[in-house]
């Protein structure tokens, strides 16, 4: 990707609350992304460890089998139990 396209990017993302770049994440199909930031925000070393094994294995897989989907919600849930 061109140099401008990477400085227009952290324009765009410079003028974003964490909530419209995290909802951005998640138009762009950026699903498992979005979960380790959130973990990360978080902070639970858990949480945050769940959420990379995931992206991890999604990388790994070249796809997302319904069942590591369903654990990223089972993570969603666990993050919001707190």
């Amino acid at each position: 990707m061109s140099d401008k396209y990477w400085e227009n990017s952290a324009i765009e993302l410079d003028k974003m609350t964490v909530k419209q770049f995290l909802d951005k994440l998640t138009d762009e199909n950026w699903h498992n992304e979005r979960l380790v930031i959130e973990a990360i925000i978080d902070g639970r070393a858990s949480i945050m460890q769940k959420a990379m094994l995931i992206w991890l294995q999604h990388e790994t897989y070249g796809n997302m089998p319904q069942e590591l989907i369903e654990l990223r919600h089972k993570l969603y849930d666990e993050m919001e139990e707190e």
